[in-house]
């Protein structure tokens, strides 16, 4: 095959690359493991593929429960698809929509138009000082 065998601190030291997908990563290392001269169990090999992760994806992990690579794809897919959905519907409450409201003082001549203001409906979810 011409492949080279590799050591188990160069299989560690295996990162995801950023356009990789995940799957892509997982069998690039499911491969390099294949020519790795120490056989390590299972359970180890997931930790070390799991600290090549982006720490976004690996901080959301607990690879203690994960007993094989086929349990860490289907987690590592699982947060992802969690990351989207959480972007998806946040995005609609980031943007604060301001609207800016002129205040002045009364000087009585629209205190008898008060009931005409009160019985209409208006939300205010917060008043913030707008520019001059």
């Amino acid at each position: 095959m011409g492949h080279s065998k590799i050591s188990l601190k160069e299989l560690a030291s295996v990162r995801r690359k950023i356009p990789e997908s995940i799957d892509d990563y997982l069998n690039r290392f499911r491969l390099l493991k294949a020519r790795c001269f120490t056989q390590e169990p299972e359970h180890e090999l997931v930790e070390m593929a799991a600290g090549g992760l982006d720490y976004s994806i690996m901080k959301n992990l607990n690879t203690q429960y994960l007993r094989d690579m086929a349990q860490l794809a289907d987690k590592v897919r699982q947060v992802k698809r969690l990351k989207a959905e959480k972007a998806r519907s946040s995005k609609f409450h980031k943007k604060d929509k301001v609207a800016y409201v002129e205040t002045y003082e009364s000087d009585g001549e629209f205190d008898d138009d008060f009931d005409c203001v009160e019985n209409n409906e208006v939300n205010i979810a917060e008043l913030k000082p707008g520019p001059p």
